[in-house]
């Protein structure tokens, strides 16, 4: 590495490094000789100049009423290294509160009951933009469920058509013959459905950064996880499965 990029690898600006090079060149020096040697502007040298006496790289005398510059001993650039290092280790501590801070919050949320039910799923069409990714393991068909289930089920999908969501299912093999029964999964929308053999879990539903695992044996009860790495984790697993799945 140069002298001039290791200059401003320390933090000086381009100009302040030329101009504080050239005084190194030239010695004590007025003002003009050093605009000749850097290349810069008057105003730019000036500015510089300025600059570089509040960091203690430069100082000046007065001779008659001209002033007369010289770069100071070049060890002062450890002491403003240090200086540096110093200035950064205190608001390290900051910095990391202010990463905390900012970092997605994780939780789980749990939903009882059909009304919490409704919470749950209505939180997707919040929290899901228009047009985006749904993906998740089907929760099972209406065969198994109350009628209560069934007009739960017809009520969301309606809401989910209007979102226009890219949706894909992985459904166990032995739901096939009701996925292809029940017409009003085309009537709202047309999921895209890979079927496997019995491996799926069923009532996952994975939405950007929250997983929404859902069971409807006895009273409903929903639980919404949110977190990046949770909902990575079980996007990667979907798109596993979807690799080896039957259409």
């Amino acid at each position: 590495m140069g002298e001039f990029d290791a200059l401003r690898e320390l933090g000086l600006t381009q100009a302040q490094s030329k101009v504080y090079l050239g005084l190194l060149t030239l010695g004590e020096t007025t003002s003009g000789p050093l605009i000749q040697e850097s290349g810069l502007q008057n105003s730019v040298v000036y500015n510089a100049l300025n600059q570089l006496i509040e960091l203690g790289l430069v100082s000046f005398i007065l001779k008659g009423k001209r002033k007369h510059f010289s770069a100071v001993n070049p060890q002062m650039l450890i002491e403003l290294a240090e200086k540096q290092k110093q200035n950064i280790e205190k608001i390290v501590p900051q910095l990391i509160a202010k990463q905390t801070l900012t970092k997605q919050k994780q939780e789980a949320q749990v939903f009882i009951g059909w009304k919490g039910l409704y919470n749950a799923f209505n939180k997707i069409l919040e929290i899901l933009p228009k047009g985006s990714e749904y993906i998740g393991f089907a929760a099972g068909f209406e065969d198994q469920y109350t009628e209560e289930a069934k007009r739960f089920f017809r009520e969301f999908q309606k809401k989910r058509a209007l979102m226009k969501y890219n949706v894909k299912l992985i459904v166990n093999e032995e739901a096939r013959k009701q996925v292809e029964k029940y017409k009003y999964y085309g009537k709202f929308g047309k999921p895209e459905y890979k079927f496997v053999d019995g491996i799926a879990p069923v009532g996952v539903i994975i939405f950007k950064d929250h997983v929404l695992n859902v069971g409807f044996e006895g009273e409903p009860v929903s639980v919404l996880i949110t977190s990046e790495a949770i909902a990575s984790s079980y996007r990667r697993f979907f798109y596993k499965m979807w690799e080896i799945g039957r259409d």
